[in-house]
């Protein structure tokens, strides 16, 4: 039988049929049709468990950065949860609040905040505001004088590491467009220490997406720290600092060799358990990315000279991450079968680059068979699209037995 609880451990087949938590996955597309995002709700908040045990110090304030994934439903587990909420639009922060995410919990990330997001923000009284530039925080000291508020101001530092993961999702290098380098951090700190209009007490870092390795991390914490001891002999205490997510998780397990959670934990709590300062973490991914799984239907096969194509009814409008990064993702029969069958599997949409997978071995697939994308709970939804006009996937979250 296929190995598959790397991807998900509510994943199994019984009796040949791939089931997820309680429920046979054929019954659901039967249901709610394909193409079709299904979430592992147990998945989920194991996911979290396993984050919030691994700390044995610290108590770190979790938000959720919900760019991974703004299902309302999700949104509201998180909420349920406790969670905070990493946020980077006006949309995102109005879907939290509407979720019952405490505004104190409520981080705004990103460089391209506009005044009208930024107004929006200081009128919700959110935790704070993650400032990457000193442009932005002059913008954000008019709207704060002009609304009568004193925000709390983190600086997100550029420490200039390389996370080691796709050139397009690394956002911790000088020649990348996020963050502050440390000296003008250091003279912004200096310069707004006494600031009537805003509390400029933290600093952020966050230097990339799906990373698969601890000496990044272990890097980038070091600079934090030497610079909160720096800043410290200088006089300017902080108060906060977010460290921001990016941990990886398994799309395939034949190349995605990953580190424990509690051994990133243990990193974390090396360079700054003894600080006394308040930690936030931003994981998105790593919270909802194996909990997601898309169902799909063959609508044909096609033989080609060298190979034969599986066409699936799911495209790159609906998961867009093999066509953007090259991304590959464990791809399962929703009936097991021992006859095996080499596919170029691909999707409906007008584009070369729309393709799943090349070469993948499969039970034998014919028209109107059913398959799944497994680890598409991140990034998958909430990147897509209705190119060539196509309808967006239903999307439903499993519970045990129930669909809720």
């Amino acid at each position: 039988m296929i190995e598959i609880k790397s991807y998900n451990k509510y994943l199994h087949y019984r009796k040949g049929q791939l089931e997820i938590e309680k429920i046979r996955l054929v019954n659901l597309v039967k249901k709610y049709g394909s193409p079709l995002f299904c979430y592992s709700v147990n998945q989920l908040k194991d996911n979290y468990y396993e984050l919030k045990k691994s700390f044995k110090k610290i108590k770190p304030l979790i938000c959720y950065a919900v760019k991974a994934n703004f299902n309302p439903k999700v949104l509201q587990i998180i909420s349920d949860l406790g969670l905070g909420a990493d946020v980077v639009s006006m949309g995102e922060l109005k879907c939290s609040l509407k979720s019952g995410i405490d505004n104190d919990k409520i981080v705004f990330s990103g460089v391209g905040k506009t005044d009208e997001e930024i107004k929006f923000a200081l009128k919700k009284n959110i935790k704070q505001i993650n400032v990457e530039s000193e442009e932005e925080l002059k913008e954000i000291e008019i709207q704060s004088k002009n609304l009568k508020k004193k925000p709390n101001i983190t600086l997100r530092l550029n420490p200039n590491v390389d996370a080691k993961t796709l050139d397009k999702i690394s956002t911790g290098r000088l020649e990348d467009k996020f963050g502050i380098d440390q000296k003008k951090v250091i003279k912004i700190f200096q310069r707004y220490k006494d600031n009537e209009f805003l509390n400029v007490n933290g600093l952020s870092i966050h230097i990339g997406s799906q990373i698969c390795e601890l000496e990044p991390f272990n890097n980038a914490f070091k600079k934090l720290r030497n610079l909160i001891i720096f800043l410290r002999e200088k006089k300017i205490f902080i108060k906060t600092i977010d460290l921001g997510g990016g941990i990886g998780i398994v799309y395939n397990k034949n190349k995605d060799k990953l580190f424990n959670i509690s051994e990133y934990a243990n990193i974390v709590e090396k360079n700054f358990a003894e600080l006394d300062l308040e930690i936030i973490l931003e994981p998105g991914r790593s919270l909802v990315g194996s909990s997601g799984i898309l169902i799909s239907k063959v609508i044909r096969t096609k033989k080609g000279n060298k190979k034969e194509f599986l066409i699936i009814d799911a495209g790159m409008n609906n998961l867009i991450r093999p066509s953007l990064y090259n991304a590959s993702h464990k791809i399962l029969p929703l009936k097991f079968s021992k006859l095996k069958k080499k596919y170029e599997v691909v999707g409906p949409i007008c584009e070369t680059s729309d393709i799943f997978s090349k070469n993948q071995v499969l039970s034998e697939l014919r028209k109107d068979d059913y398959l799944i994308i497994c680890s598409v709970g991140a990034y998958g939804s909430s990147m897509s699209s209705n190119y060539n006009l196509r309808e967006p996937a239903k999307e439903i979250l499993v519970d045990g037995l129930k669909i809720v």
